[in-house]
């Protein structure tokens, strides 16, 4: 039995779908690991294969020397060690409690 490339395509949105649709946190590191979680502020689809996710953090959350930034989804909350990692970038932010953070990621599925 072969399959066809409708198939592919077919279970491939499937997936795009089903990957995206997971993401619900934005997880905070510094070098002692991970510190804060979020749920996004708003969620943009702009195609099937592309989001944009915006998350505002208030001058009392996230604080510290932030190193990397993750998307999670797949059963995660916020509560830290949950779910799967996404997508991963690391960054370079010093956040104390006299600045709020917006991070604005948008995620784009490319075949």
């Amino acid at each position: 039995m072969s399959v066809t490339t409708a198939a592919n395509a077919l279970v491939l949105a499937a997936t795009i779908a089903a990957s995206m649709d997971s993401i619900t946190v934005i997880s905070i590191k510094t070098a002692s690991g991970e510190i804060f979680r979020k749920i996004p502020t708003s969620v943009d689809v702009i195609t099937s294969k592309k989001k944009q996710f915006t998350f505002w953090l208030s001058e009392i959350e996230g604080n510290g020397s932030i190193i990397t930034l993750s998307l999670y989804g797949n059963g995660a909350t916020t509560t830290l060690g949950t779910g799967t990692e996404i997508v991963t970038q690391s960054v370079t932010i010093e956040k104390d409690n006299a600045n709020s953070l917006t991070v604005v990621w948008t995620v784009e599925v490319i075949q």
